[in-house]
Order: C-alpha cells, then structure tokens, then sequence
C-alpha cells in the first residue's frame, strides 16, 4: 500500500515540550507515512533533525497585533502552497499558533489541530473557531479533551498522549556529563523546564530551602533553557546557592534524571509533562502539583478522584501536593503554607526508603503504558476512522 503523507506543522524547533513530541512523531511514523515538518522558524533546533525532512516556512513571530495578523496570513499562503505541492493527507499542527494558520490554510487533506496545555484552552472563542474547522482536534491529555467537550460540544476530541523510548533515554541517560555536580552521598532533587512563571520555580526554591534546613545533604537541580538569574539570586537570598545548581539547557538533560533521587513538579499548568514522564521511565519517584492538566492523569488511576481532593494525594505512580499559588513572589522571608507543604511531602517520602522504591517501581510501570509503539497505534487508528475517543 502507497505511503500517505504527512504534514506536521509546528512554530519552531528549539526547546520545548511540543517541538519535542512533533521529532519524536517524525520518527515514529516516518515507516507509515511520507512524513515533512514544516516549522514557521526552525533555527537554532534542540533536537537532531538527521534523515527528517524539514521546510522552513521563513516566518517567524513578528511583535505588535499588525505584526501577527500579517504573519499569520503570510504562514497560511504558504502552508497552502506546501501543502499542494506535497499532496498531504493529513497536516497535523501542534499548539495554538501552528493551528490557527494550519485551518486557515485549508486544502484538500484533513486538518488535524493539536491541544498541548490547560492555556491553549483558556479561550473559549478562539477554541471554538479551531474546532469547527478541524477534522479532528487531538489532545494530549483526556482532561484537555473533556475541557475541549464541555467549551465546544460536538468537537472531534482525541486523546494521544506522549511517546516515550525507554530503552533511548537509558541509554543517553548513562552518557557522562561533565557539568553534573558530584553529589556523591546526597539526596538529589531534580527538575526540568524553560525558566518561565508558569513553571512556579519560587516554589520549588522556596520548599527546597525548608528541605535543606531538615536535610543538609538535599541538593536542587533544574535544568532547562533561560538565564535563571532571579532564581541564583533567591537562592543566595536563602543562603542555599551551594546546594543548588542550574546548568541551563542541555541537549541531552538524561543523565541529569537518572541521578535525581525524585523529580519534583511546581507547575501551574501543564498538557502532558514530557520531563516529568521522562524520568519515570528511569524510575525516578515523583511529587507533582496538582495542576491542570497531566500530573493527576499520569499518576493516578482516575485523574477526576484527584481533582477532588484537597490535602496530599498517594496516588498509585506519585504523589500530588494541592494546586500552588499562581502569583510568583520571590520575597526570600516568606513562606507559604503550600510550600511548607510541598517540602513536608518530600521529606517524608526521602526518609522511608520503602515507599521512595516502592515509587520508583510504580513510575516506571506507569511509564512503559506512553510508549511509542502504542502512539504509532493510535496514531493510525485515528486516521483510519477505527480509534474511539
């Protein structure tokens, strides 16, 4: 049977969770389909693009609201003319922007539009436009697609979440890096993400501190791309910053998981956390926030119980402390209760080593059911007609 092609589009290829999820796609699929990105800005990639097909679309974010009206409707002249040169099939964007110039394009393929985080459906008219000119709106957590449901009843919501090769982050976890800090005989806490508010990393900052004051052997890792500076400056400001490293962003962040004793979470809102997934399938235990939309979903049976709950949550693969606070303070003499919270709950679980094991075992259990040969599954079930929702 003739390969069918297939378009992914997506804003640029630097780092970041969908620019992540759009390669890994490539890949996995390139055996099933003629597979091309095309990406409106894709200098500077964070990931290898070695043997994909790539088109630069020439259009990068322009400032000002003229700015991106005529940006928007210069992607969508050209992704049409792609898209015709092509003969694609389907042309699947990934986030708002890529959407947005995706439908506004058109052609004869199907139009498929990817919902990515609990933003991207914060606007309910912008929402609404997508979905009633989508063939299909995939989500990448079923929480976004029962918020999809419930904002746009009759929207084609499907849920397609991460993929994720183990045995590939093992082996460039076991890679030697030579920024890692020896930490030989410390308990090691471990994060990853843009430096972005978010992110909530003042709380992360924050809870650590009262972490190091009870564990004077707890180091604090965050990897990620930015500067981080008023972070380096809170962490001085709490008389931790020998406890505490930031090496900004790493091309291959594995080694950084594989050491961490737990990977902590503070976001305030997710879509499905790619690092945090990523390291459970390294087996690292995880203390997430309850944010919307991906912690709960990956580490309990049934995300809707969790979203009930007010206190600490043990789900089955992790544990979940409250929704944090989403206004950032970096005033280094207050602490909130949710952070003392936060710190309480990794204390515990680093003193017993039982249910820290226990944790890990669980995680990467949970982790082998995102693999990438079920994404290529649903993947082609979905464009044959046959998946369910």
């Amino acid at each position: 049977m003739e390969k069918k092609n297939l378009l992914l589009i997506v804003p640029k290829l630097d780092q970041g969770g969908l620019e992540r999820v759009c390669v890994r796609t490539a890949r996995i699929l390139s055996p099933r389909f003629r597979v091309t990105i095309a990406a409106f800005d894709p200098s500077d990639p964070a990931y290898d693009l070695t043997g994909l097909d790539v088109r630069d679309l020439k259009a990068p974010a322009l400032p000002g609201r003229a700015g991106k009206v005529w940006r928007l409707l210069q992607r969508a002249v050209r992704l049409r003319r792609l898209k015709r040169e092509l003969g694609a099939d389907i042309c699947y964007s990934f986030g708002p922007t890529a959407n947005r110039a995706n439908v506004l394009s058109g052609g004869r393929g199907k139009l498929w539009c990817g919902l990515r985080s609990w933003a991207d459906v914060s606007s309910p008219r912008q929402l609404a436009w997508t979905a009633a000119r989508a063939d299909e709106i995939i989500c990448c957590s079923r929480a976004l697609a029962d918020r999809l449901r419930e904002t746009c009843p009759g929207a084609r919501a499907r849920v397609l979440y991460n993929p994720y090769n183990a045995a590939k982050i093992a082996e460039s976890a076991a890679c030697p890096d030579g920024d890692l800090p020896d930490w030989e005989g410390c308990r090691v806490l471990v994060s990853a993400g843009r430096e972005d508010p978010v992110k909530g990393y003042w709380h992360l900052m924050k809870a650590f501190f009262l972490v190091h004051e009870r564990m004077p052997e707890a180091r604090l890792a965050i990897v990620g791309s930015g500067d981080f500076e008023k972070y380096r400056k809170l962490a001085e400001a709490l008389g931790i910053a020998d406890a505490v490293c930031l090496p900004g962003l790493k091309k291959n962040p594995f080694p950084w998981l594989a050491r961490a004793d737990l990977f902590v979470l503070t976001s305030l809102y997710e879509g499905f956390p790619n690092a945090m997934t990523e390291a459970m399938t390294l087996g690292c235990p995880v203390v997430a926030a309850n944010c919307m939309t991906g912690p709960a979903e990956i580490l309990t049976a049934d995300y809707r119980k969790a979203q009930d709950i007010e206190g600490v949550w043990e789900g089955e693969y992790g544990i979940l402390v409250p929704p944090l606070d989403p206004e950032e303070n970096l005033d280094p003499t207050r602490i909130t209760e949710e952070q003392e919270r936060l710190a309480e709950t990794i204390c515990g679980l680093l003193s017993d080593p039982g249910k820290l094991r226990a944790y890990g075992e669980a995680a990467r259990r949970r982790a082998a059911d995102f693999r990438e040969e079920a994404y290529g599954d649903r993947f082609c079930g979905i464009a044959a007609g046959t998946a369910g929702d």
